[in-house]
């Protein structure tokens, strides 16, 4: 649905150009001066790619607008693209026509490594016995989320239970509870 000033502004272009044939159709009738009635055509022209353009702008700003959300969401903080979905964000309000149909594309690029990255993610549930206050969780979630490849870590202190989301590329199950248990430690792993 496009929005009600577009929609006037693009019917009283279209209204104009429409006077504007309707001129051009009189002057050949009246077999007027060739120059002229070329001068009218390129007007003609004009009115309808000023107009397109402003449908364009549009549809591709909010597109684009969409996708910067899209990415955003999909990017915590610490996905590696946050700088490149900043720059487009900031960006955005200056760019022409040509530049959003680029910057759309940059974007796409960006949310399908995200959408890549989230789906080669992995999971783990720890169980650890000495993890028995609030202080603790917070100490493991810490040290966790300090590790190369860590993704999420959500502790729950009351069932002794540690999740944890990982790029398999970067750390593994093995490396995670021998991180837990050099702090001190116990980790087992959930079946």
């Amino acid at each position: 649905m496009l929005p009600r000033d577009l929609t006037k502004d693009l019917k009283d272009r279209l209204n104009s150009i429409k006077g504007q044939v309707v001129g051009v159709i009189k002057m050949l009738d009246e077999s007027n001066d060739p120059a002229q009635i070329l001068n009218q055509f390129k007007a003609v022209n004009k009115g309808f790619e000023k107009t397109q353009q402003l449908l364009l702008d549009e549809v591709f700003r909010k597109t684009l607008a969409m996708k910067i959300s899209e990415a955003l969401e999909a990017c915590p903080g610490n996905c590696g693209q946050e700088e490149r979905i900043a720059i487009i964000k900031n960006q955005f309000p200056d760019l022409g026509l040509y530049e959003l149909t680029d910057k759309m594309q940059e974007i796409d690029k960006i949310y399908e490594f995200l959408l890549n990255k989230k789906e080669s993610m992995k999971e783990i549930s720890l169980t650890i016995d000495n993890m028995v206050c609030q202080g603790c969780a917070e100490k493991i979630s810490d040290i966790l989320k300090e590790t190369k490849g860590v993704e999420d870590v959500n502790t729950k202190a009351m069932k002794k239970l540690v999740n944890i989301k990982f790029s398999p590329t970067e750390t593994n199950e093995k490396e995670l509870i021998a991180t837990l248990t050099k702090a001190g430690y116990q980790p087992k792993e959930e079946l």
